[in-house]
């Protein structure tokens, strides 16, 4: 059985968070590797800090599904596996497309300049390959549009499964063709926005998610082609 509950923090709020910070840019950027088990001594020696702020920090993170713990077996990265990831994005581009469609008639100028204002910071960061930053740029964008669709649930389904698919959104990220090809989806989804046409929103959210995940499931199973890249026996 997986442990993904938590205790009531007996670590200082900062402390807890900055570990926490650093674990998921570790697991995010695959520097700690899908399916790998967590070597406790080497992280608490790397950041400086004993094992309880380390293991409050594996606990939220087994909460947002990046992490497993086993009851006395310790903790490994979860595995990342092509199958369960065009999955994710399947329902991700259903859920976009749905917010397509309700948020044309919810945004107003504010709301458009604000989202102008992202495909700029967008297409300055991606130019400058500057990889983590577009990324949260992009699914700032992404987050912006489905909350502007004025619905709550459809908001939380969303952030719930995006989280699911931000890491292995990061491998295919460096690539050039596909850093390329995404700024052009990016262009005819802020296009649609302003237009304020429910319909092309929603087509061009939904052929975006798509493209997206046929590009992200390419790259895991080229970099993960049998599921267990690090994984423990």
């Amino acid at each position: 059985m997986i442990v993904t509950t938590s205790a009531p923090l007996s670590i200082p709020l900062r402390l807890h968070d900055e570990v926490v910070g650093k674990l998921r840019g570790m697991i995010m950027r695959c520097e700690l590797l899908p399916g790998s088990r967590v070597s406790e001594r080497e992280l608490c020696d790397r950041f400086g800090i004993s094992r309880t702020p380390l293991r409050e920090a594996l606990k939220v993170l087994a909460a947002s599904g990046l992490v497993e713990i086993w009851p006395n077996r310790g903790a490994r990265i979860s595995p990342l596996r092509a199958a369960e990831v065009a999955d994710v994005f399947d329902v991700l581009a259903l859920v976009e497309r749905r917010a397509g469609e309700l948020a044309a008639s919810h945004l107003d100028t504010r709301g458009l300049a604000g989202l102008q204002r992202l495909h700029k910071r967008l297409i300055l960061h991606a130019g400058l390959k500057q990889q983590e930053s577009a990324l949260k740029v992009d699914l700032q964008i992404h987050r912006t549009l489905v909350k502007a669709a004025g619905s709550a649930t459809l908001l939380s389904v969303h952030d719930e499964i995006a989280i699911k698919v931000e890491r292995a959104r990061y491998i295919v990220g460096a690539s050039p063709e596909r850093v390329h090809e995404a700024m052009q989806e990016h262009e005819r989804i802020l296009e649609a926005v302003l237009s304020l046409d429910a319909g092309r929103m929603a087509d061009e959210l939904y052929a975006h998610c798509v493209k997206t995940r046929d590009a992200v499931v390419a790259a895991v199973e080229a970099r993960f082609a049998d599921g267990r890249d690090g994984e423990d026996a």
